[in-house]
């Protein structure tokens, strides 16, 4: 037992020692001339061990340092034995045995020559491993689940590293789970060097279960109380739980009144008093004016040129109500809004209904639609859901030919259901991960709608990182897909927001923007029927600079049969900006035989 508790402190202080790698061959002083070299080192132990031998050891690190004297090499000699057995035993080779020997050069003049020859023997294996669980978690599911994660279990190798992090590992999922008291009581690890056989045992005291406490704000001034309350998603009293933490974390970051958030539990009040049966949390917020005016400028090669104006208030009525307003103008669009939306609720629930109006004038036809909605919507930490009531009152103009043309009239009361989920490693740039949302709409005629119809819609993106080890250079591969249906006898009298169309930026490229859809006279309308589909490969170029190669495929038509591809493909570069990818693409759209520049910025989920 002596015997291991050595090898791990000599682990450990070697594992805290500086590193440097040692490289072989000609080395090249930083002005390019020979590095001088204070004795030559050859290393002869398995693989694995070489690095660490050159990294932990005093013959591996001065070997040279020009503050090396020549004298200072049998001291050197004497300790390269010890640490080059301690090397390799927290490695698990627990009957390692070593020699440090000493040649002259070959050369006159030649610095001399070192060797450090390991003999490792056979590794360490784990014999036996038990684990005895007192306290409040003992007999619960935890101890399984413990059980399993163990890193070091029967026939594995015995790593000193893998021992101490395995029992850091425990003791922390015990306090993710809410024994914030847990503590290890014993810990032994029996080897033996002949058998090469080592037997762990363990004994942990989890303490009880300690509940949720008070919240301790710093930082709430503008806004009340209440709101930061409503978002916990437990009750004071609930056992505590590092998941639930971080939701409550999550759900204050994203609310909308708060730059930054910090959630942590107070452990020295813990610490302080034993009888403490409940962690308060300490809540630090920062936040943001109750006010903000917006404005701004862009473009677009699918709306050109587009301008914003919008006011939002984040503590309306002194309840923490979000109102969001603003008013955006496209060559192509226009639009006006209005929305409000309730503080959420602690089980993520909340209320929001707005009013828009909104002008869509492209390839023909000629749309403004007036619209007033309200739902209730619950929000997670991935996913999203909102059931809504919509009424749409639309007045439309669509070139006919021979300068002719149609006008009408349409409304449609709609009950709605929708459901996304977003599990990506950037909201702004993604590199992996994906994001799902589906759609569900209906309306009846008679009942303040002009038609009955059902829609239906689904999207999908998928982002995979390329280690670049296979056929692939690394980067990452996107695919998307979309479709899109509406059940009904005819398109007539539905509202165009609930008719599909595609082409552009961030649909298919090599097409003109909302150009896939269906010919009526000299115009282009939506369609009941819409699928596509998308392959992307970027790679990294520069800096901040992707390179990209894309095949798009889809199309819209107003039966299911009538579907063929419009397919196009090409090549773009991608520049990593602070508000997502700007990116500048060159398509071919193989059924119009045409080039096309696109340009946008960040991905459309």
């Amino acid at each position: 037992m002596l015997r291991f508790i050595a090898v791990l402190w000599a682990a450990a202080v070697l594992g805290s020692m500086p590193e440097l790698a040692i490289a072989q061959g000609n080395l090249r002083g930083p002005l390019g001339g020979a590095r001088t070299v204070n004795y030559q080192l050859q290393i002869e132990a398995p693989e694995e061990l070489v690095e660490p031998l050159r990294e932990r050891t005093l013959l591996g690190r001065w070997r040279e340092d020009p503050g090396f004297g020549i004298e200072q090499l049998p001291l050197f000699l004497e300790r390269g034995r010890e640490e080059a057995v301690a090397v390799a035993q927290a490695a698990g080779f627990f009957s390692a045995s070593a020699r440090v020997l000493t040649e002259p050069a070959e050369q006159a003049g030649a610095p001399p020559v070192v060797r450090i020859v390991v003999d490792a023997g056979a590794r360490t294996t784990v014999a036996a491993f038990s684990l005895s669980l007192h306290g409040a978690a003992a007999g619960q599911p935890i101890e399984k689940q413990l059980a399993q994660a163990w890193p070091l279990p029967e026939g594995s190798f015995l790593r000193s590293a893998d021992w101490e992090q395995g029992k850091r590992a425990l003791l922390e999922q015990l306090q993710s789970a809410g024994y914030l008291r847990a503590r290890i009581e014993q810990s032994r690890a029996r080897v033996d060097p002949e058998l090469t056989a080592a037997q762990l045992s363990l004994v942990v005291d989890s303490g009880p279960r300690i509940g949720f406490g008070p919240l301790v704000l710093k930082g709430l001034r503008r806004y009340p109380r209440s709101l930061v309350d409503d978002l916990r998603p437990f009750s004071e009293g609930a056992p505590y739980s590092l998941d639930l933490l971080l939701a409550f974390q999550q759900r204050l970051r994203v609310a909308g009144q708060f730059s930054a958030v910090t959630v942590l539990p107070d452990l020295a009040a813990l610490e302080a008093d034993a009888e403490l049966m409940q962690v308060p949390l300490l809540v630090d917020l920062s936040e943001r004016s109750q006010q903000r005016i917006t404005t701004g400028l862009g473009y677009s090669t699918d709306q050109g040129a587009r301008g914003l104006l919008g006011y939002d208030h984040r503590n309306l009525f002194g309840r923490g109500w979000l109102l969001e307003s603003g008013l955006q103008l496209e060559q192509v669009r226009g639009r006006a809004f209005l929305n409000l939306r309730s503080p959420q609720e602690s089980g993520g629930h909340y209320w929001q209904g707005g009013l828009r109006s909104e002008r869509l004038d492209t390839l023909g036809e000629y749309t403004r639609t007036h619209t007033a909605y309200a739902g209730r919507g619950k929000r997670t930490e991935a996913i999203d859901t909102f059931l809504s009531l919509q009424y749409q009152a639309e007045f439309s103009r669509v070139d006919a030919g021979e300068g002719e043309q149609i006008t009408g009239n349409r409304a449609a009361l709609t009950l709605g259901w929708a459901w996304s989920q977003r599990l990506l490693d950037s909201r702004v740039d993604p590199r992996q991960g994906y994001t799902f949302s589906t759609q569900v709409s209906a309306a009846s005629r008679g009942v303040l709608s002009d038609r009955s119809f059902v829609r239906l819609y689904a999207r999908g993106m998928r982002f995979w990182p390329i280690d670049g080890e296979g056929a692939l250079p690394r980067g990452t591969l996107i695919g998307l897909a979309e479709g899109g249906l509406v059940i009904s006898g005819t398109r007539d009298d539905i509202p165009s927001q609930n008719l599909f169309r595609a082409g552009g930026a961030q649909s298919v490229r090599g097409y003109r923007y909302l150009s896939l859809g269906l010919k009526e006279g000299d115009a282009v309308v939506g369609g009941r029927v819409m699928a596509l589909g998308s392959l992307e490969y970027q790679v990294p170029v520069s800096g901040n600079w992707w390179a990209a190669s894309f095949v798009d495929a889809g199309n819209v038509v107003d039966a299911v049969e009538q579907w063929r591809p419009a397919v196009g493909y090409g090549v773009g570069l991608r520049w990593r900006s602070p508000i997502g990818p700007v990116n500048l693409d060159v398509a071919y759209g193989q059924r119009d035989r045409a080039v096309r520049g696109h340009f946008s910025v960040g991905y459309s989920f």
